[in-house]
């Protein structure tokens, strides 16, 4: 990887954590280009989008708990 190629998470293959069902509606391209990462990268739509937010919220200053093994 070059110096000037940026690195990003990737979202773990089987997190085991406990989970709520959230339900909302995203734009039909934003489902299009997940659906293509998702194969592209081997993992799930459920990893991606909970990474995916969960770096929304840190990055806007609702960083999560940290984890003390219990959700595992």
């Amino acid at each position: 990887m070059e110096a000037t190629e940026k690195t990003v998470a990737m979202p773990p293959q089987r997190p085991r954590f406990d989970r709520v069902q959230l339900n909302t509606r995203v734009r039909v391209e934003i489902e299009q280009t997940l659906q293509r990462f998702v194969v592209d990268h081997n993992t799930t739509v459920q990893s991606s989008v909970d990474l995916a937010l969960a770096e929304f919220l840190a990055a806007r200053g609702y960083p999560l708990p940290e984890d003390d093994g219990r959700s595992r």
